[in-house]
């Protein structure tokens, strides 16, 4: 049960054995793939995920007693009333003017709103109303204001003031002129302010306005049936990329990388020609100096991009087998595909869960009535803090997701390429899936732990820089923007590291420390291989998925660009795109899992099998690279042997002379 020590007592013929560097095997030598025989691993962090959930539980209880969403979401007027809805009596709060029935009154009105900020505020001195609707026009008078609460549109003055008592003081009723406001998100902006933030709340304002929306939802609802004919047709294309990706993989990847070369050069070559062109007509201006900033940065890029081609071109051939292998893999377990698809639901309901108790967190607070006779809500200390935990166990709970999906697809594809006769596998996918569960929870919340633990510490980072911003100096912004970077690089590295540790943990039921230890081993060995994999191979998996969006996007214009009955045509085509995505997302994602999953398999079938007395687990295709490249490897030592005897005769008959 220990982590990096040396806990792992051996049960049986089968189970996982301690590492040992040397010639010691940490499994049978009979070993035929992914061990049945396991035991759990990594216990004490999954009592302690159990155990920080219990305190989850007990963070969502405070939110949920001591706060109330609906504040933020809907907007809370100076008497504790929450717009737009029926309010109980508060506790302890004696005023008049609190617990009233505001259904019909779902804008909240401002006074005095000179600042962006207090939209969402709770604590803004100015006096807040919930009203019916927002001026909709400039009122310069206090007829004016009287004609208005006398249609029935909008009162202005406190809930228990006549209409004919109208004060200009700025407290019971606002003071003259009371400018035109726009409703956003239940608030009434002015639109004086919003003009003076350079008309972001105005643009925003209009493209959320009701008519837009009514409008871009009668569309969609004309337009569902294209919408699904879309998403069909981003589910095709994605089926076809991931076919071509299995029998054209060498076209694809050698194109990819002409392509990129090809591009690199002539984008180099044009920044290169227009830094000479402008120099020619004015050698002093400012883009002769940006076009030379950039055409040196483009010259190193290319540079170093070709010379990394030059190094890696004889490991292209095993990116191109294992995109073959890949594809193999998940068309024999085409069940693979809906991995991320439940991942993805459990995410949303998660994430709808965490959004919730995270609002009713950030409203908090105890009614407190002022001396005035306001109602303020004093901030939860506890929760002030607490906040910081359950941030924390959103980012935990969402690494852990995601690992336990890593190991699943990467016990099922090991599986697989362990299996002599593919067609007698039984359940790989149930199989891994129980593995999972009965000996592997605690490795993967461990694991998730570490990635949350810096994602933690970026976001702490992030709130440091922003309220220092401007105030610590130039150094000190320096020093936390070079930090940031550096946690950032952290964390992708911890995540790759982490991805290979769980496919350890599929294979050989290790726990985290020793799975990580085995796979940076295997990695580091394989260095050239590795970088060949994750520049080449990502970059065309990028590519697919660009593919099936470009080819949905088309589609979509073709069908739906005469429609005469639609306001905004784009917007189901967007719709359709992003469901496009979202499925080429899962298919290259099971795909990419599936390259890391056969290429560590294929690098520990080369350590441990030699192809005679125990034979090769990889398909033909991979035995005929690997072959290759022992031929290649053999005809360079024997050139080098031959090199040195020939040196060795040389000086032996100058000796004889």
């Amino acid at each position: 049960m220990s982590c990096c020590g040396r806990g792992d007592e051996v049960h049986g013929d089968h189970r996982v054995k301690p590492f040992k560097s040397g010639e010691d095997q940490e499994v049978p030598d009979d070993f035929d793939g992914p061990l049945s025989e396991r035991s759990c691993r990594d216990v004490f962090f999954l009592l302690l995920f159990l155990a920080f959930w219990g305190g989850m539980g007990y963070v969502t209880y405070l939110a949920l007693v001591g706060g109330n969403m609906f504040r933020l979401l809907y907007g809370v007027d100076s008497w504790g009333n929450i717009c737009g809805v029926k309010n109980d009596v508060i506790a302890n709060v004696s005023s008049s003017l609190s617990g009233q029935d505001m259904t019909a009154k779902q804008f909240l009105f401002f006074y005095d709103l000179t600042d962006v900020g207090a939209i969402f505020s709770t604590t803004t001195d100015t006096v807040r109303l919930c009203v019916k609707s927002c001026p909709s026009e400039n009122v310069t008078s206090v007829a004016a204001i009287q004609t208005l609460a006398h249609n029935g549109t909008t009162v202005l003055c406190q809930y228990d003031v006549p209409i004919t008592s109208y004060v200009d003081d700025g407290v019971i009723c606002p003071n003259v002129p009371v400018g035109q406001a726009s409703p956003f998100l239940n608030r009434c902006v002015p639109d004086s302010l919003t003009s003076g933030v350079d008309g972001v709340l105005s643009s925003v304002s209009s493209v959320f306005s009701a008519n837009t929306w009514k409008t871009i939802l009668k569309d969609i609802e004309l337009s569902w049936k294209d919408v699904l004919i879309l998403v069909a047709v981003g589910f095709g294309f994605s089926l076809v990329m991931t076919a071509l990706m299995r029998f054209f993989a060498a076209f694809i990847i050698y194109l990819t990388i002409i392509v990129f070369v090809l591009g690199s050069l002539g984008g180099t070559s044009y920044l290169w020609y227009r830094w000479h062109a402008e120099k020619t007509v004015d050698a002093a201006g400012q883009n002769v100096q940006t076009f030379l900033i950039a055409a040196i940065c483009a010259t190193v890029v290319t540079v170093i991009v070709l010379l990394l081609l030059l190094i890696m071109r004889k490991r292209i051939g095993l990116v191109v087998q294992l995109f073959q292998e890949a594809g193999k893999a998940v068309a024999r377990m085409p069940l693979l595909l809906l991995q991320p698809v439940w991942t993805t639901i459990v995410t949303i309901l998660f994430g709808a869960y965490w959004v919730v108790i995270f609002l009713y967190i950030y409203t908090a607070g105890t009614p407190v009535v002022q001396s005035n006779g306001y109602v303020s809500f004093q901030t939860d200390t506890l929760l002030e803090k607490l906040v910081w935990y359950h941030v924390f166990g959103g980012l935990w709970m969402l690494q852990f997701l995601i690992g336990c999906q890593h190991v699943t697809i990467a016990g099922a594809v090991a599986t697989w390429f362990f299996t002599r006769n593919k067609k007698k596998m039984q359940s790989p996918i149930s199989k891994s899936m129980g593995r999972l569960i009965r000996y592997h929870l605690g490795s993967v919340a461990f694991g998730a732990m570490i990635i949350a633990l810096v994602q933690l510490a970026r976001i702490i980072l992030a709130y440091i820089q922003n309220r220092l911003k401007g105030r610590a100096g130039e150094v000190a912004d320096f020093l936390l923007r070079c930090l940031a970077c550096c946690l950032w690089c952290f964390e992708k590295v911890l995540k790759f590291i982490n991805r290979n540790a769980y496919i350890m943990i599929s294979i050989y039921g290790y726990n985290f420390c020793k799975s990580a230890q085995r796979a940076f081993s295997v990695l580091v060995s394989n260095a050239l291989r590795v970088a060949a994999l994750n520049s080449i191979g990502d970059f065309c998996l990028f590519l697919g998925k660009v593919a099936v969006v470009a080819s949905t996007v088309v589609v979509g214009i073709e069908l739906l660009q005469n429609r005469t009955d639609l306001t905004y045509y784009p917007v189901p085509i967007v719709l359709g795109a992003i469901c496009a995505y979202l499925i080429a997302h899962c298919f290259f994602t099971v795909y990419e899992m599936a390259i890391d999953t056969i290429f560590l398999c294929f690098c520990e079938d080369e350590e441990r099998n030699d192809g005679v007395t125990k034979p090769y687990y990889s398909s033909v295709g991979l035995r005929d690279y690997l072959q290759k490249q022992e031929r290649a490897i053999r005809a360079k030592q024997s050139k080098k042997q031959q090199k040195q005897q020939q040196q060795q005769q040389g000086y032996d008959n100058e000796g004889y002379e």
